[in-house]
């Protein structure tokens, strides 16, 4: 008896920073009961159940936003931003929602991106790519111009190729558009 309850206690005591982790990392705590109470599931990031879960209450860290899902590829999926003490859910999978940046950050005031970009370990994506603080042009506008032209710029980067490219028409000009760094 006095081993059952010692080894408990160090289950217990072994759980708690991991618990303690997943809640300061973002993730949630879905209950199996309502009022928070029952079996307690900690969540840090997107997963994807091997037995379904009857949610009746969640724990959203504020500022957060979850999708439960009642598919097991986050499909039938349903937004939760706010702790709820009484629900009740089949959830087979869940993952944090990413935060929503706002239109206008980023835009000039004609509406133009600032030439920023979103960066991976293997791409770098450009909305509106500019050099020198001006949009890249492309004189001649044609298809071979646009491409040799994206090379060249996703090369100023660092970047051996361009994966993808669009012209734009701003005003009289044509320039660059979506290009796709890559390093093939």
């Amino acid at each position: 008896m006095l081993r059952t309850l010692l080894v408990g206690a160090i289950a217990i005591a072994f759980l708690l920073p991991i618990q303690a982790s997943a809640q300061a990392a973002g993730g949630v705590s879905l209950f199996s009961q309502g009022q928070f109470k029952g079996a307690r599931t900690l969540v840090a990031g997107p997963v994807q159940f091997r037995q379904p879960l009857v949610v009746r209450s969640i724990i959203i860290p504020p500022g957060m936003k979850w999708e439960l899902c009642s598919g097991n590829t986050y499909s039938g999926c349903r937004q939760v931003r706010d702790t709820t003490p009484a629900m009740v859910m089949t959830v087979r999978s869940a993952r944090p929602v990413a935060a929503v940046l706002p239109a206008s950050r980023g835009l000039r005031p004609n509406g133009t991106m600032r030439g920023q970009s979103l960066r991976g370990m293997a791409s770098e994506y450009f909305v509106a790519p500019e050099q020198g603080g001006s949009r890249v042009e492309v004189q001649s506008g044609t298809a071979e111009t646009m491409t040799r032209k994206a090379v060249e710029f996703c090369r100023s980067r660092g970047w051996r190729s361009s994966a993808h490219a669009r012209m734009q028409t701003v005003g009289e000009s044509t320039v660059l558009a979506d290009i796709l760094c890559v390093d093939p």
